[in-house]
């Protein structure tokens, strides 16, 4: 994976979350949460998409409605985890922290397509009903991946945080 996007990846998510958590209003945050990629309908989407999203789309056409159903899906789930995203902890580590069941980490990283938009949904729910903070370009970065080359590298790297937060949780317990 190269650097490079990823920290340009990390730094439009922070301004995302920044934009989310103080600057749009509970109507547009609502309607970001409710939204769904293949029909957008909250102008604040638009908004951000225009100005935040412009240099991350492409110009016209069919991979720019991909794009868009992309960002929909990593705008939704900000939305529903306003306040929580934390560049410090990683989603695979979150994951543990609020106790989501194996079975659902895995049927996250093993989605794709239409399956993935909707594992995701339920994963940001889930963190948000747990008040878990993590770093949501872990979680961004998934989505756009998503059947490119670095897909697999992304999915294996939320799998070593999961497994190697859990191991370590169970050897502390286990002491």
């Amino acid at each position: 994976m190269d650097p490079q996007p990823h920290e340009n990846l990390a730094a439009l998510i922070g301004r995302l979350a920044a934009l989310i958590d103080r600057q749009l209003s509970p109507g547009d945050v609502a309607a970001l949460r409710r939204s769904r990629p293949d029909s957008i309908d909250a102008p604040a989407f638009w908004r951000i998409a225009a100005v935040e999203l412009a240099d991350s789309l492409e110009p016209g056409g069919p991979r720019r409605d991909e794009g868009e159903r992309r960002w929909a899906v990593i705008l939704q789930a900000m939305a529903e985890l306003r306040g929580l995203h934390n560049p410090r902890r990683s989603l695979g580590a979150a994951l543990v922290d609020a106790e989501v069941a194996e079975h659902r980490v895995l049927r996250l990283l093993r989605a794709s397509a239409d399956g993935l938009f909707d594992a995701v949904r339920i994963i940001a729910h889930h963190l948000a009903t747990k008040g878990v903070s993590f770093n949501c370009t872990d979680l961004a970065w998934l989505v756009l991946s998503d059947e490119r080359s670095d897909g697999e590298s992304v999915r294996r790297g939320i799998a070593r945080n999961y497994y190697s937060t859990q191991s370590s949780r169970e050897a502390r317990t286990a002491s």
